[in-house]
């Protein structure tokens, strides 16, 4: 009975409410409030009885559209949402892959476990008190057009954004790397942990495998993470073995758990910087075994490395980098330098790091250089060596600038200082293509040729002025140099000579014996000397050499071959003056570039003999004429040569300024 007036009324009230009906911002809330609360109840009390299970085929369906692969629930889906820790596991998750990579499986879970505080998340504030995966098999794929597996994205990033997590465990994970633009395998173990101890536990996160053929391990440590506050540094520590490549870490994320923002103190050692490529991404140079100190920041997608120090083979190294990797190529900005740099440190660098027994028997390293990294990278970095340590070259100092840009490397300037003198140019590497193309030009301005003769007793002085400029292909030093296309002009536009050697160079006997025998070290003038090289194909053919000195000018012609470098010149000397003793034998210079031989073409000196022993027929003292010369060689125009050679690209002073500049004379 109470019920049915119970009825009654709210129905009446009801329809009163319609016959009176006229609209009220006080209505309109009453009934929005009513409306909404019914539909909260409805759905806690929906969620709070429903079967989970019988959800994972729309979840699967909905999260496969979303991300665009496969992704299934293949066992049992628990969800309990009423409680201060709302709990979500997981068990048999898959994630397909990309339609464009072959294997099928990204990611297989056997379980996952995730729970989130109600309240705070309520507020758009989410913390995780735990995130567990067990047995997960994971493949990470970067495909040759940049594009990957796990996002699809071919650009760079600023760092992933975590909410604060209390519990972070992996167990028996499995974890597989396959990069093919850095040419990177990875096939190894990962597991975390929190070591008991309430207050006193530590998070540690592992792992254990190979990367490309070389053992990797990676060890880092933290503070407990139920501890963290995200407006608190959260500090930790990581040692990292790749091969021969370690590296230690102590630094901090500032805002945890935002991997777009941290710092740390690095200490890195290994075989070769471009070793580091597999690790960083960043394409650097092989060199000597190195030694390496800085500090590493990080801000979104920019990472910075300053208070850089340390050595790189005996070379001290100085400086600051950073690179943004924010777009799709990254890039390279800094200074380096050096207060004592070692020449056989820049040897180092065109062999990658290895050994001379390593290039292949060449003179030039035959080793492949990695020129498909430069298509990776963008970078505008500069150097400078104050001095330079050298066993065989004079040198004093080394400034460079180095740009690669759009798979182009250019260094330019490219300048060492000497003792006197300056050698300078540019080098350009084009690796845009499988086979890289580089263009060398070189310049050499006065330099003194007597500083690279060793010992106290000097038979050359006079300035060296010189040009290569030439262009080649291939992927190591001795390929370019085997294909190479160009010039080489260098002149000696005066200097000094010892007369002995004048007189061998003409083969003139009895004048050269008589200044050996006498102890006779005096000079003569060098008026000139000029060397034309026409390089087709990696064989430098002669154009002109002339060596023209007081008592004896010397012409030449031959070549040398890049390919196998080899060498095979013919020097033929004419005496100025009257001679009663000379074999008309031309001195060969032939063999290998490393260790080249001097010799006498003999064949002409037995024809002359043949000729003396023919008149020695008709009186002995006749046989003397086939060994007289009466000396008719003409001075070389040298001032014509030059300037033919200053127009040819060589750095030759003008006549005015190489007459106000004396050689030193020859000792």
């Amino acid at each position: 009975m109470e019920l049915a007036r119970a009825r009654a009324f709210w129905r009446d009230r009801i329809l009163a409410d319609f016959r009176d009906f006229r609209f009220t911002w006080r209505g309109f809330l009453h009934w929005s409030a009513i409306a909404l609360a019914a539909f909260v109840i409805a759905f806690a009390v929906t969620l709070y009885f429903l079967d989970w299970n019988e959800m994972r085929g729309p979840i699967s369906l909905y999260a496969s559209d979303r991300f665009g692969r496969t992704v299934r629930i293949e066992g049992n889906l628990d969800v309990k949402l009423f409680r201060s820790r709302p709990h979500i596991a997981i068990e048999g998750l898959f994630i397909g892959n990309p339609a464009w990579e072959d294997r099928s499986q990204a990611a297989r879970i056997a379980r996952t476990d995730i729970e989130f505080r109600f309240w705070p998340a309520l507020f758009g504030h989410v913390v995780l008190p735990l995130v567990s995966f067990d047995r997960p098999e994971l493949l990470l794929v970067r495909g040759k057009d940049g594009r990957t597996n796990w996002d699809g994205d071919t650009g760079g990033n600023t760092g992933w954004k975590l909410p604060p997590i209390e519990r972070f465990l992996v167990k028996d994970g499995h974890l597989e790397i396959d990069d093919a633009v850095r040419r990177l395998k990875f096939l190894g173990t990962i597991s975390s942990r929190e070591e008991a101890g309430g207050e006193g536990a530590a998070f540690q996160l592992k792992g254990d495998g190979t990367l490309n053929g070389n053992r990797f391990g990676a060890d880092l440590h933290g503070g407990p993470l139920i501890n963290i506050d995200r407006s608190k540094p959260y500090e930790f520590d990581a040692d990292v073995t790749a091969g021969p490549t370690h590296v230690a870490v102590k630094g901090q994320v500032t805002h945890p758990f935002d991997l777009g923002r941290f710092d740390a103190r690095i200490a890195a050692t290994g075989k070769s910087l471009s070793e580091l490529y597999y690790l960083t991404g960043v394409a650097l140079p092989g060199t000597a075994p190195y030694d390496l100190k800085g500090v590493l920041k990080r801000e979104g997608g920019v990472y910075s490395l300053t208070d850089l120090s340390g050595t790189i083979g005996t070379s001290d190294m100085h400086g600051y980098l950073s690179v943004d990797v924010s777009a799709k190529i990254p890039d390279l900005k800094g200074h380096l330098s050096s207060r004592s740099l070692s020449f056989d440190d820049l040897g180092s660098i065109l062999r990658g790091g290895k050994g001379v027994t390593e290039t292949g028997g060449y003179l030039l390293p035959d080793v492949t250089l990695h020129t498909e990294r430069l298509r990776q990278i963008n970078s505008e970095v500069d150097y400078d060596a104050q001095s330079i340590k050298s066993r065989d070259f004079p040198l004093r100092g080394l400034t460079t600038h180095i740009s690669i840009k759009d798979g182009v490397l250019r260094l330019d300037p490219l300048a060492f200082g000497f003792v006197a003198g300056r050698l300078s140019g540019s080098l350009a590497i084009d690796a845009r293509k499988d086979v890289p193309v580089t263009d060398v030009d070189a310049r050499i301005t006065d330099i003194h040729m007597e500083h690279f003769i060793k010992g106290t007793q000097k038979p050359l002085s006079g300035m060296v002025e010189a040009r290569a400029k030439l262009s080649g292909s291939g992927s190591s030093v001795h390929k370019v140099a085997a294909s190479a296309n160009g010039m080489v002009t260098a002149v000696v536009p005066q200097g000094q000579i010892r007369k002995s050697l004048a007189e061998w160079m003409g083969v003139n006997v009895l004048s050269a014996l008589g200044l050996n025998l006498s102890g006779d070290q005096s000079a003569t003038d060098l008026r000139c000397a000029v060397l034309s090289f026409d390089a087709r194909k990696g064989l430098l053919a002669s154009q002109r050499i002339l060596l023209d000195t007081g008592p004896t000018r010397v012409d030449g012609q031959g070549r040398i071959n890049l390919q196998d470098e080899t060498m095979d010149l013919t020097l033929k000397g004419e005496p100025k003056h009257f001679e009663l003793l000379r074999l008309r034998a031309p001195i060969t210079v032939s063999g290998k570039l490393g260790a080249p031989s001097i010799g006498v073409d003999a064949k002409p000196a037995v024809t002359q003999g043949v000729i003396g022993a023919g008149l020695g027929l008709l009186s002995p003292l006749a046989s003397l004429f086939a060994f007289i010369d009466p000396g008719l060689a003409q001075d070389a125009n040298c001032a014509g040569l030059l300037t033919e050679a200053r127009n040819q690209g060589a750095p030759v002073k003008s006549s005015a300024a190489r007459g106000a500049r004396k050689a030193q004379p020859a000792k």
